[in-house]
């Protein structure tokens, strides 16, 4: 009887590794990140890298999905322990305690990657575009579940409600990179404080 042949074990945490792909695209987005650079975080060999996720493009998709995984796990905890309001108001304290704790703003990966995958890359843009839309639908859910709680008493509808929110915290962000002053800032938070009223 012939002995069934196997590949070598992997001698890496794919989780792991595939978590420091992450963080790397993060800082330094898609196109400048080299294979060398990937290997280098992910603290393993070339030919470990192409048997395990094929391709840089590959790897990227898969950074993606475990962003949005980790996202959405953080939210739902957030909103079991603390209620669906806070928890939006929490998410654009995470970018000054970022700010505060490491100097600089990430930003959200996903918006990201569009600006830099947009009609570039059509299938990552396409990835993009449904995980944006499934993200879309749990803010809209956060939304509505603290509007039916009365936690919210605005009276927008909740879908525009979402969108507002979503923009002036996209605002927030490419203001704190762009080196706004403290009164901006502020006045932001402002904002987003009004429209949870």
């Amino acid at each position: 009887m012939k002995k069934e042949l196997r590949g070598r074990p992997k001698t890496f945490d794919e989780t792991e590794a595939l978590t420091a792909a992450m963080y790397y695209f993060w800082d330094y987005g898609y196109d400048n990140t080299s294979l060398d650079n990937l290997l280098e975080a992910m603290k393993i060999k070339k030919s470990s890298f192409y048997a395990t996720f094929k391709s840089k493009e590959e790897i990227f998709s898969r950074t993606l999905t475990l962003y949005q995984e980790f996202l959405e796990e953080t939210l739902m905890q957030m909103k079991k322990e603390i209620g669906p309001k806070a928890t939006l108001l929490a998410i654009p304290r995470f970018s000054i305690q970022e700010l505060q704790e490491t100097g600089k703003i990430r930003g959200c990966l996903l918006v990201n990657s569009s600006r830099e995958c947009y009609t570039t890359y059509k299938e990552l843009e396409a990835q993009i575009n449904l995980q944006f839309n499934q993200m879309d639908t749990i803010f809209s859910a956060l939304v509505t579940e603290a509007k039916e709680l009365g936690e919210i008493t605005n009276t927008r509808e909740a879908t525009k409600l979402k969108n507002l929110y979503l923009n002036t915290i996209n605002g927030l962000i490419i203001s704190i990179q762009s080196g706004a002053n403290q009164e901006t800032i502020d006045d932001i938070f402002e904002s987003i404080d009004e429209l949870l009223i």
